[in-house]
């Protein structure tokens, strides 16, 4: 499936979009759930994947990380962004917009679940390595790795649901809605997407 294939009707739409996966993002983060188990990965899987242009999938989880940090945190301080391990964890959460084009050419459940998984598996050894590396939690020695890899799980376990949940929550509505409802902005030339 080409990218034109995915091309939204208007910038109108590009703009309704991005503030949904924003207001999810915001919600989703905020709102009480268990550590670690946000729709972060899953939106900028999807918003790599709908987005023509690359950069709005990047805006999509950077606008929602900063809003969830200001509000969160009260402030957006310098300190806080000068943080190496939080650097890393931005990175990390844009991760899933490379399989734009994984997705693109032919969409299925399979796909999606392979790409969150592998999203999960790229922050959990990303974001606990930048702690074992920038932060004094743990002894700079493999052992001080091997255990902050190892406290980690429990997080690393919510992250993996978290990607695998949300992702079908997100391609599921938007295949319900793209198929089952005459919004304009999703309807496809490709019918099969997710045969």
């Amino acid at each position: 499936m080409s990218n034109q294939d995915h091309k939204l009707n208007s910038s109108f739409s590009y703009l309704v979009i991005l503030a949904v996966l924003i207001s999810l993002g915001v919600a989703g983060r905020l709102l009480p759930h268990p550590p670690n188990f946000t729709p972060m990965a899953a939106i900028a899987l999807f918003a790599g994947f709908i987005f023509v242009k690359r950069y709005m999938a990047i805006v999509a989880v950077i606008a929602t990380m900063l809003l969830c940090d200001y509000f969160a945190f009260g402030s957006l301080s310098a300190s806080w962004f000068g943080s190496k391990s939080m650097f890393v964890v931005y990175l990390a959460l844009l991760f899933p917009i490379v399989f734009k084009n994984f997705l693109q050419k032919k969409l299925s459940v399979l796909k999606i679940a392979g790409a969150a998984l592998a999203s999960s598996i790229v922050f959990f050894l990303a974001t606990n390595f930048a702690v074992w590396a920038f932060s004094p939690m743990y002894a700079k020695t493999l052992e001080g790795l091997m255990l902050c890899f190892t406290m980690a799980i429990p997080f690393f376990q919510n992250t993996v649901a978290g990607n695998l949940v949300w992702s079908g929550v997100i391609f599921g509505v938007y295949f319900a809605l793209r198929n089952f409802s005459n919004l304009r902005i999703l309807n496809q030339k490709d019918k099969s997407i997710f045969s």
